[in-house]
């Protein structure tokens, strides 16, 4: 048995090994054990489709071949998936004020994901989309398993991963699925009315500029200045709206990693920031990103390990330019040829947005391995294809030619043998050592853990932990400092003591020579109040120290770790969480706490 699989099995108090016990000398016989090495795999999940958009099984793996930058590659493992039922693990009862982000399924084909885009989508879109989510929410076959996510000004969990329908459709007929505005997307409105400022101002102009206007005088021309500073604003609120994304993505695919089975994350937007992944076929994927390649890089890398594949749908149904919409500020306060002029301006700039905001998507679904859905108004069948086909689907793996891990870009090609269809599947993965990379692309002015412990974010399980959570004895006099960075913390306090036993396997340890292992290691905690304002919070950053004779007994236990925070006597949701900075994964859990009972 494996030690994530027997973890759960173990009591938190087992072994007293702190971080302290780790630098101490114990008596053993035991060699240093060595870090063993596993051949990289390099895992494809392919849907194959006919001519009718409809799964193709039955496949064998005779009929693949694999090539990687153009060079073919032996097929190591290969299954067909048929959309099986998960199997559930039942944990063995925990001892009190116990909790573990243990994750209890343990095999799965599939996992769909509704994500309703908010900061990309205009509020009457998401009314649409609202309201066919509703209706295949309502006829959602038996088994399917979904979960709903929603994206504003951050990333929030509206309901994890269950096949009850009543559970779902209480997530989206909650108040926070409600359409509002987002503060980053203009309205069609606030286009027009800066389009109209341009205008008066042009009319309202002494005289045309001199086409022999030099630089300096048109920069400081007011109708240039007025446009040039609308470009910025456009820009800064687009690179604003991409930062977000690309940071929501990243929390989606650390939630995701810890779940079996391929990911099929179906995202509802009206506009998708372009960028978002590589262009494979470039010569350099991220040709006019330099200033953004990390995290670009770093959202890839975790999609593909999360093995998460996009669906993007166009929130705006079938798709109608708005020159064709009539207002009646058009007809009254302008002349025919003016507004003929300006509604074939417009029907050129709608066409040129749709078809950008298009070409994003399928460059979306075809580096994941999704399918893009746009210009239809029957969303509701839309998600029953994706769900239905995304659940059918050949897992194949190889192991590369080219073994360096050179950080360099690798281009995928999979094509059927004597067979027709059209295949989905990621068209490429960076040879990155995601012990190293991941981390080195976190933002330095960004703490890598904080932005996971958000209230309403869901429990991560790349790294897997036990945490006992209980009032700690004695408790502090009134006047002692506060533990958590609150300073200001005030009325009757409760002071919780936090024991952590991580499971060894999955934080990374680098061995020296001497046979000592060094390892790196944040640990958070955040206290929320019942509307999820933070109350106080503890952040600490330690480097691992393990000596030969007590790495067997971290194997066996995990590593332990004590901690305490202060809290309101009242109730509290404790967010708590465990990141490792050498190999950029993350484990949280958040439990209530109702300290009003503590005496």
């Amino acid at each position: 048995m494996s030690l994530r699989s027997c973890f759960c099995l173990l009591l938190v108090s087992c072994i007293a090994l702190s971080l302290h016990a780790q630098t101490s000398g114990q008596d053993s016989g035991n060699a240093a054990p060595t870090i063993k090495t596993e051949v990289r795999r390099v895992l494809v999940d392919v849907v194959v489709t006919d001519e009718r958009g409809e799964a193709v099984t039955g496949l064998k793996e005779k009929d693949f071949e694999v090539l990687e930058d153009g060079k073919p590659q032996t097929i190591a493992t290969f299954e067909e998936h048929h959309g099986a039922v998960p199997t559930e693990l039942k944990l063995p009862a925990m001892p009190p004020n116990v909790y573990t982000n243990f994750p209890t399924t343990q095999a799965a084909d599939s996992v769909n994901v509704l994500l309703l885009d908010a900061l990309n989508t205009p509020s009457s879109d998401q009314v649409y989309v609202r309201s066919e989510m509703i209706k295949y929410l309502k006829g959602l076959p038996p088994g399917t398993r979904i979960a709903i996510f929603t994206l504003a000004s951050r990333l929030r969990m509206l309901q994890g991963v269950t096949t009850d329908s009543t559970e779902l459709l209480a997530a989206v007929n909650h108040g926070r699925t409600t359409p509002r505005p987002s503060a980053l997307l203009p309205s069609d409105v606030e286009k027009d009315a800066d389009q109209r400022m341009i205008e008066v101002m042009q009319q309202n102009q002494m005289a045309p500029p001199s086409p022999n206007q030099t630089l300096a005088e048109a920069a400081v021309d007011p109708i240039n200045a007025a446009k040039q500073f609308l470009s910025d604003t456009a820009i800064h609120l687009a690179d604003s709206r991409i930062a977000i994304t690309l940071e929501a993505l990243q929390q989606l695919a650390r939630y995701l990693a810890g779940i079996p089975g391929r990911k099929n994350v179906i995202w509802f937007s009206g506009s998708f920031p372009a960028g978002i992944v590589p262009n494979p076929d470039l010569p350099d994927p991220f040709t006019g990103l330099k200033d953004s390649e990390q995290e670009f890089r770093k959202t890839t890398d975790l999609l593909t390990a999360a093995q998460a594949a996009i669906y993007p749908i166009a929130a705006e149904g079938l798709a109608t330019d708005a020159a064709f919409q009539a207002t009646g500020a058009e007809v009254g306060q302008k002349r025919g040829s003016t507004a003929m002029s300006d509604s074939v301006k417009q029907l050129s700039s709608d066409s040129m947005t749709r078809d950008s905001n298009h070409a994003t998507m399928e460059d979306l679904a075809q580096d994941t391995g999704g399918k893009a859905f746009y210009n239809t108004n029957g969303l509701n069948d839309v998600l029953a294809r994706v769900v239905r086909n995304g659940a059918r689907y050949y897992s194949i793996s190889y192991a590369p030619g080219n073994a360096v891990m050179d950080g360099k870009f690798r281009r995928i090609q999979v094509r059927l043998v004597q067979r027709k269809g059209t295949l989905a599947y990621r068209r490429g993965y960076y040879a990155d050592d995601l012990s190293s990379t991941l981390a080195a692309g976190q933002r330095p002015d960004t703490d890598p853990l904080l932005v996971l412990m958000g209230r309403n974010l869901p429990n991560y399980t790349q790294i897997v932990y036990k945490v006992r959570v209980q009032p700690a004895t004695p408790q502090p006099a009134p006047d002692a400092p506060r533990a958590g960075t609150n300073a200001d913390l005030k009325g009757p306090i409760v002071r919780y003591s936090a024991e952590f036993a991580i499971t060894a396997q999955d934080l990374t340890f680098v061995q020296t020579p001497d046979g000592i292992r060094h390892g790196n290691v944040e640990v958070v905690m955040v206290a929320y109040d019942r509307d999820g304002k933070p109350l106080n919070f503890v952040v600490t950053r330690g480097d691992l120290i393990v000596r030969p004779d007590v790495y067997p007994n971290l194997q066996k236990v995990g590593l332990q770790i004590r901690k305490e925070i202060d809290v309101p006597k009242e109730y509290v949701y404790l967010r708590t969480g465990i990141y490792d900075l050498k190999a950029g994964t993350a484990g949280t859990l958040g439990m209530p706490l109702d300290a009003s009972s503590s005496r």
